[in-house]
């Protein structure tokens, strides 16, 4: 990706990363001054030879926004659409996410140059978010990372190859946490402030306890766990892998059952008629036993005076989850109120980038302190009368949100 001739100015880019079970998310942006942009891929991963790599090239496979493929020391891993699709890749959720995040990461910051039109990059700045238990194997990432693109990494338009001027590790949720402390305040050391975490592969939960970090774990309990009990009761041959079920089931949740007729395997309509009225009786019977099972999970751990709910999957659930809390007498706090700003959004991910755009925001805070960049009031958004720029300088920008924490700088 280097060009033989570098630029005198040094490009800088920021990249925070969040490696969900069911998309790889990430923003990126030019530092100081570059607007924050969204990154997605679909999370699957096929470790491939270099023969097949050389397949790709001649087919001019062409590599845009939802795959990839990286290479160094003989090691090529085929990411996103068409790991699934050519080689069966898969999103690998029984692994522990720093397995496969070297990939993944390198992906990102493959699809973050092309995003931002940058052929030449000399320093990046990365934060990684990990479930709490996962954080400790960020030191032995952030090694390997830096001797990597210190040598150069194989892409589909050559090599990246950088400084890593700073690598963190994060705990999921705890830009979200950050937030919440802003907003309350003094509050926030008055309080036992749950923070629930529902992604596809896990769920996290993490206690400040009167402003102290106190405990934190994470459990299989996330979409997955769902999908698989939902494959398992109706025993109809539907695959936990498919695509489609995770849509169906969404689908489903708002009374709409046209996506669950396409899944069954029957060949006749009544057949199909009864697998949709099996798939209508399972759905109910599955999602009570997906809260009955969190709600014992979270039993055990503490007592509350508040819980923060986020994640993709709170949604799926937030009937049974506000019905429960209500009955426990304990308010909930829904993504922790966060917005996001709809310039941002260019995705329409919604809340789903809620937990990687507060860590981003608060990876730019802490870049600014250690590097004495004084943005002046400056946003990282352009607010709605001002031109929405891909990269470079946004003229008398204003902080969107103000007052976010510091992220650890990890390693």
């Amino acid at each position: 990706m280097n060009s033989t001739k570098k630029p005198e100015k040094k490009t800088r880019i920021v990249l925070t990363c969040d490696l969900g079970g069911s998309q790889t998310k990430a923003i990126a942006q030019i530092y100081p001054d570059g607007v924050p942009i969204v990154l997605a891929m679909s999370p699957e991963v096929a470790d491939v030879g270099k023969g097949s790599i050389e397949r790709l090239k001649q087919q001019n496979q062409v590599f845009q926004g939802n795959t990839a493929w990286v290479g160094w020391r003989e090691e090529y891993y085929v990411l996103g659409e068409l790991a699934k699709t050519m080689f069966a890749g898969t999103a690998a959720l029984r692994d522990l996410k720093y397995e496969y995040a070297m990939p993944k990461i390198i992906g990102m910051l493959w699809l973050a140059c092309r995003k931002l039109n940058q052929d030449y990059v000399s320093e990046v700045f990365l934060q990684l978010l990990l479930p709490p238990g996962e954080v400790n194997d960020g030191k032995k990432l952030a090694i390997e990372l830096e001797q990597l693109l210190k040598k150069g990494v194989e892409t589909p338009t050559g090599k990246v190859k950088c400084k890593l001027r700073h690598f963190g590790v994060a705990p999921e949720g705890s830009g979200i946490m950050a937030y919440r402390r802003r907003n309350l305040q003094d509050k926030y050391f008055q309080k036992n402030i749950g923070m629930l975490m529902l992604g596809y592969r896990n769920a996290s939960f993490y206690l400040s306890t009167q402003g102290s970090a106190g405990k934190s774990e994470t459990s299989d309990l996330g979409m997955s766990w769902m999908v698989r009990q939902f494959v398992e009761c109706t025993s109809v041959g539907l695959s936990k892998d498919d695509s489609r079920l995770i849509n169906a089931l969404i689908a489903a949740n708002q009374a709409d059952f046209e996506p669950f007729v396409s899944l069954s395997r029957k060949t006749t309509e009544p057949e199909k008629q009864s697998d949709l009225k099996l798939f209508q009786q399972a759905l109910p019977v599955v999602r009570d036993e997906y809260c009955r099972a969190l709600v014992r999970w979270m039993r055990n751990i503490a007592d509350l005076d508040e819980i923060v709910i986020c994640g993709g999957t709170a949604e799926f659930v937030t009937t049974e989850l506000t019905e429960h809390f209500e009955n426990e007498g304990i308010p909930i706090i829904w993504n922790g109120n966060v917005s996001i700003p709809k310039k941002l959004d260019t995705l329409d991910l919604g809340d789903r980038v809620t937990d990687v755009w507060t860590s981003h925001i608060s990876h730019i805070k802490m870049l600014d302190k250690n590097l004495g960049h004084d943005r002046q009031g400056r946003t990282l958004v352009p607010t709605d009368n001002q031109p929405t720029y891909n990269n470079g300088k946004v003229p008398e920008d204003v902080w969107i949100q103000q007052g976010f924490m510091p992220m650890h700088e990890g390693v």
